[in-house]
């Protein structure tokens, strides 16, 4: 026994932090390789096109499908997390990407990896509420969860970049199948030491506690079909009649889900949990989070390759530099400014420069040198914005938020920022393509650029006007429980949320 023994005190502490550092790493790889194949097929879509013997809209859906089912079913992950356990369903999600990582890399019919893709999509939307909810009841709230979810932000910020260098490398040097490929061994690795070392769930679940199938299957499907509005706004594969068929169901299922949910004694999302001001506030502004990056991530590949005459991997090294920031800004500014300044000054300060950022934009012209205004707008846009928006609104999505719903509110505020990145996508594209018509000069790009940048400036100012306007300081919480270490199951006793 090491009772009243500091040295073996002192190890006991030494493996449970190794732990929880092991937890960490997991789920940080988890929403790495997610963010990833947000940007990965982006660059190989020319090449998957001759391959496969696609139309150019049938491509598309390469992209379209994973960024669907991801968007439709995270809600539907945070619940499955919180009444099955989060270890057990980031398993089933890391295993089902995995797996379908490979059948898409193996497929002989362009309707097999589309279906791969959504399925991607549907493993993807599974582990990131899940990995929310294991760090969210791993390490403590305050600064050691601060830390935690900075660590979280800045893989997310580094795999959306890391995709698109990785996809012109291995497309390049390769083939276009080694996209999917190259993340079936990393993604069997995670889920070894996911075994490992995520705490095991509570043996039983609450069989009083149900999925609320009509909530399920309403709020899935009105999520699929407003995802699937929102991408047709930016590049169009179906007719307009059934895209706006598409979007008023979209609207009259998310009606009928709310009215569900408020009706319903065990709702998939309960409403109540909106009382939460600084998760309300949080949500409100994570619709505008991913927004502006999207929209910077689009007009730069632009402006690289139809300008400058970049390769598809010059603009992805183009973008390491302010990668590499926001995986810095994540890790060890973020946290230490959320401590010290607030989740409202952090955010809404995050938002501003991001937003700033896009607006430098405007001064690109046909002869501007990268370090002139693409280096130090992207650094200040994703690096320095991003880097310290994502996590604090990460942080305040689960803020005051009980056990036993850690999931589904992670769920919620995912949900936000896909969405949102897919509109702000759509709209700067949008307004790219209209002000482009048939033009295709270098002078018409920059032209039409200097528009999507204007547009994609508005929506971070919306969100950190959210931001400062709203509730974003904690409120009054009931005692919280010590946060389950890495090493021990979970009690099942975790406190409720009080109501705000």
């Amino acid at each position: 026994m090491n009772e009243g023994n500091p040295a073996g005190d002192g190890a006991r502490t030494a493996s449970t932090g190794a732990r929880t550092s092991l937890v960490l790493l997991v789920v940080s790889t988890a929403i790495l390789l997610d963010a990833l194949d947000l940007s990965i097929t982006q660059v190989a879509l020319p090449d998957i096109r001759r391959g496969m013997d696609l139309s150019a809209s049938g491509v598309q859906w390469t992209v379209n499908a994973y960024v669907l089912t991801y968007a439709g079913f995270l809600l539907f992950g945070g619940r499955a997390a919180d009444l099955l356990g989060p270890r057990r369903v980031l398993l089933a999600g890391l295993a089902v990407f995995g797996g379908m990582s490979l059948v898409a890399g193996l497929a002989p019919h362009p309707a097999v990896i589309v279906a791969a893709r959504g399925l991607q999509g549907v493993g993807a939307a599974l582990t990131v509420p899940a990995g929310v909810a294991i760090i969210a009841r791993t390490f403590a709230e305050g600064p050691e969860r601060n830390r935690a979810f900075g660590v979280f932000s800045a893989a997310a910020a580094s795999g959306f970049s890391a995709g698109l260098i990785l996809g012109g490398v291995l497309t390049e040097l390769l083939d276009w199948r080694w996209i999917f490929f190259v993340k079936v061994p990393i993604v069997a690795v995670t889920l070894l030491l996911a075994v490992r070392t995520v705490a095991p769930d509570t043996g039983a679940r609450d069989r009083s506690r149900g999925f609320d199938p009509l909530g399920g299957v309403l709020g899935t499907a009105g999520l699929l079909l407003l995802a699937f509005a929102v991408t047709q706004i930016a590049g169009r594969t179906v007719p307009v009649p059934l895209t706006a068929a598409a979007a008023a169901a979209a609207l009259a299922l998310l009606a009928g889900f709310v009215v569900n949910e408020a009706r319903h004694p065990d709702p998939l999302l309960p409403l109540r949990i909106f009382r939460l001001p600084v998760l309300r506030t949080s949500d409100i502004a994570s619709l505008t989070v991913l927004a502006a990056p999207f929209g910077y991530a689009y007009i730069v590949t632009l402006y690289t390759q139809e300008v400058l005459g970049y390769s598809p991997l010059e603009t992805g090294l183009a973008l390491l530099p302010a990668a590499a920031a926001s995986a810095a800004v994540s890790r060890y500014l973020a946290p230490v400014a959320v401590q010290r300044l607030g989740l409202r000054a952090t955010g809404g300060a995050g938002m501003l420069l991001v937003a700033i950022g896009m607006v430098m934009l405007v001064r690109v012209d046909a002869g501007t040198a990268y370090a002139a205004v693409l280096l130090p707008s992207s650094l200040i846009c994703l690096g320095l914005g991003m880097g310290n928006a994502y996590p604090a609104y990460a942080i305040g999505g689960v803020t005051g938020v009980g056990g036993a719903e850690q999931g589904v509110a992670a769920g919620i505020q995912q949900t936000a920022l896909q969405i949102g990145g897919g509109l702000g996508l759509a709209l700067v594209a949008t307004g790219v393509g209209a002000s482009l018509g048939s033009g295709g000069s270098p002078g018409d790009y920059v032209t039409a650029l200097h528009v999507g940048a204007v547009i994609g400036a508005a929506l971070p100012l919306l969100g950190a006007l959210v931001t400062v306007t709203g509730r974003m300081a904690p409120a009054p919480a009931a005692p919280a429980a010590d946060p389950v270490p890495a090493s021990a199951p979970t009690t099942g006793t975790e406190p409720t949320d009080r109501d705000a």
